[in-house]
């Protein structure tokens, strides 16, 4: 699936130079093409990896793992940091196939999956993650869901630390002033992080968006 913002020949250029993945990303890859199934693909991948390894974070936390993509990106950064990734997810046949791939790629022992509901599962984390990728924006089960994640990630990070949230431009459906009720939440959660006073925050046009918070 994509979902693509940008000009696509500039997506696919910036895709073409991308070194070929390790077989456990590149077999998901290649189911993502024949199924459908949602992958944030190796140039977002690659961001997120760059982006945990160059603030040598220890401690990162995933909100919403759904096939292990992005966790075996953020896990080999944290493999040369001797960290760990905390990751949430509510539905058990992707806990299922998370786990199956990150075994594959020998990650498993730097990878701890909680399955349940955010909502429920966060309050009981710890309060010092380096880093959190909040990926369940397009899953909000209502136009205040988005917010509420917002609100329950902060506290989570250690001062300095980053949120770095997916989907924020939602297939540019946030330009839409008419919009459904999943993307008017979107655009709440953008206007909230941008004003929020304990963060700092940018948007940008990366595949379907992505916003980076640093926590002051």
């Amino acid at each position: 699936m994509r979902y693509d913002i940008t000009n696509i020949a500039i997506e696919d250029y910036i895709l073409d130079l991308m070194p070929a993945r390790e077989r456990t990303l590149a077999e998901l890859e290649e189911r993502a093409r024949k199924t459908g199934l949602s992958l944030v693909g190796p140039v977002q991948g690659q961001f997120l990896y760059l982006q945990a390894l160059l603030m040598g974070a220890q401690k990162a936390l995933e909100v919403g793992i759904t096939t292990g993509y992005a966790a075996i990106y953020l896990a080999r950064a944290l493999e040369q940091t001797d960290g760990h990734l905390t990751a949430i997810e509510r539905h058990a046949d992707r806990v299922e196939l998370a786990s199956q791939v990150i075994g594959q790629a020998g990650l498993s022992d730097r990878i701890t999956i909680h399955q349940g509901d955010w909502t429920e599962v966060m309050p009981g984390l710890d309060h010092d993650f380096d880093l959190i990728f909040l990926d369940v924006l397009r899953s909000a089960a209502n136009a205040g869901q988005a917010t509420e994640a917002l609100e329950m990630c902060v506290p989570l990070l250690r001062p300095g630390g980053v949120l770095i949230a997916d989907n924020v431009l939602c297939s540019a459906q946030v330009l839409d002033e008419d919009a459904p009720p999943l993307v008017r939440g979107i655009q709440r959660f953008n206007q909230a992080l941008m004003l929020h006073p304990q963060l700092e925050s940018v948007i940008i046009p990366l595949r379907d968006g992505v916003a980076i918070c640093r926590k002051k």
